[in-house]
């Protein structure tokens, strides 16, 4: 179950068992994972111009101490390594040819990126938990928001 926060304009959940490790309770609000619900209201496509209104919303899911502590680190750790070895790459690669360095900076950003992603996801599946997006696809209550219209995605025109 959610309720609505007002003052926050969010939904706060009503549970307290963590999505996440599925084991121990969440004991704070502001420990539990937010993730932003989108719905269209609008769409219009014409020939030269496009455009998309939708409604956004956060939903909380419930999260314990240990799991945000989880999730920070792991995206913390995965950015300084990923950042770390595109810049790396950037310099060897500038080192031994000029003409190439400048494609490598764009190669460089997507290592950076996708890299960062990719090892947030590595690391908090090694601590066997759920990462932000499984919890919200595993929890009940936006399963329902999901049946009912609402999307993990963003809309683009």
């Amino acid at each position: 179950m959610l309720t609505l926060n007002q003052e926050k304009k969010r939904l706060e959940p009503t549970e307290t068992l963590c999505q996440f490790c599925e084991t121990v309770h969440s004991e704070d609000m502001e420990d539990n994972c937010f993730i932003p619900l989108y719905r269209e209201k609008d769409r219009t496509n014409i020939v030269v111009y496009r455009s998309v209104k939708y409604s956004k919303i956060p939903v909380g899911i419930p999260r314990c101490k240990e799991c945000k502590a989880i999730h920070e680190q792991a995206t913390t750790k995965g950015a300084l390594i990923a950042w770390g070895a595109s810049i790396v790459f950037v310099i060897i690669v500038f080192m031994i040819s000029l003409p190439l360095g400048y494609f490598s900076i764009f190669a460089g950003i997507m290592i950076g990126a996708f890299g960062s992603r990719g090892l947030y996801r590595k690391f908090v599946r090694d601590k066997l938990i759920y990462n932000e997006r499984e919890g919200a696809e595993h929890n009940p209550a936006i399963r329902e928001l999901l049946l009912n219209g609402w999307t993990l995605n963003q809309p683009l025109a």
